[in-house]
């Protein structure tokens, strides 16, 4: 029997029902008959007292406040504080954040492969780590070595041996303070000089926009979109730009931890023959084709329910109209 525990960050309830229902296929692929599988829910917007919490396939769960110090990584740790304070010991910890379902596409096909690795996974008694890999263009180097590719957290799993081993997923507030500046200063960046440029440059022309940044910078970079909330660095800007440095920081160097500690980095579009290979290079391709697609499905709803909204909210009146006699 494998016991799963599902861990879900939002900022907001805006999004949670569509990606629960991610979260759901997830565990449909990977719990089988007599395996365990907990659902907790972090808001880090909220306030309110915490709640049990109650969804279909799931053992009884808690929906609770976070931490938003470090956004979603100490709004994670918070929940794994509690649920071992609880007494669970879950085999398999799976973290996701609002992301999930807001930015990226998940057809059936998708999500169900990704469940069924974490499944085949769930028996590998060495500390394994396991989500969407993303490629450096080169070797970089973070605070903690080099690197040549590192796991995207919006969605990610990992077993209980790696986790003990993590203690938590941020690497501390001591470590983030002592490589990203705490206040705004002209012609300054926001890492502190102690961190290599090869990393700042790479990290700040995803998440800081100058107007110059274009088409080639994709190619070059591998990415097609810049963070969604990109803008320039200024005093007005600094904070939120910080915290989000904080954050990229405290993601990239989990991957560098997770290696340190000896862990089997691993991708659902891993293949272990030719044969594989090729199947999965196909799924990767259907599966960012679907994505698309689902992405502009999304964003038609958002926009039709945001039109929906302003309709409602309008106040439509026909003026009164004076006629001058002549």
């Amino acid at each position: 029997m494998t016991h799963y525990c599902f861990v879900h960050l939002e900022f907001g309830s805006d999004h949670r029902d569509r990606s629960l229902k991610v979260i759901d296929k997830f565990r449909a692929a990977a719990a089988k008959s007599g395996d365990r599988s907990t659902l907790v829910v972090v808001d880090n917007a909220r306030t309110a007292q915490d709640e049990p919490l109650q969804r279909s396939g799931f053992e009884p769960g808690l929906l609770m406040a976070g931490d938003n110090t470090t956004r979603e990584f100490t709004g994670w740790d918070k929940a794994i504080g509690r649920i071992l304070d609880s007494g669970l010991d879950p085999d398999v910890w799976i973290f996701t954040n609002d992301t999930l379902a807001l930015r990226h596409g998940w057809g059936d096909r998708k999500a169900a492969a990704f469940g069924e690795e974490i499944h085949r996974l769930s028996g590998h008694e060495a500390p394994w780590l396991l989500g969407e890999i993303k490629d450096f263009p080169h070797s970089i180097k973070t605070p903690l070595g080099p690197l040549l590719e590192n796991v995207a957290t919006y969605c990610f799993a990992m077993n209980r041996e790696l986790r003990d081993g993590l203690s938590t997923l941020n690497p501390g507030e001591e470590f983030l303070d002592a490589h990203v500046y705490d206040r705004y200063e002209d012609a300054r960046a926001l890492y502190r000089d102690n961190v290599d440029p090869a990393y700042v440059d790479w990290t700040c022309r995803w998440l800081l926009k100058n107007g110059s940044e274009g088409p080639s910078n994709q190619t070059k970079y591998k990415w097609a979109y810049e963070w969604h909330n990109a803008a320039p660095l200024n005093a007005k800007t600094f904070e939120s730009m910080r915290m989000k440095a904080r954050c990229c920081l405290a993601e990239s160097v989990l991957t560098a931890r997770a290696r340190t500690l000896g862990a089997d980095i691993r991708s659902p579009y891993h293949g272990q023959n030719a044969r594989d290979r090729i199947r999965t290079t196909m799924h990767f391709l259907q599966d960012k084709m679907w994505e698309k697609y689902l992405m502009r499905k999304v964003q038609r709803e958002m926009d039709a329910a945001a039109e929906s909204r302003r309709t409602a909210t309008s106040i439509h009146y026909t003026p009164n109209v004076r006629r001058e006699s002549r």
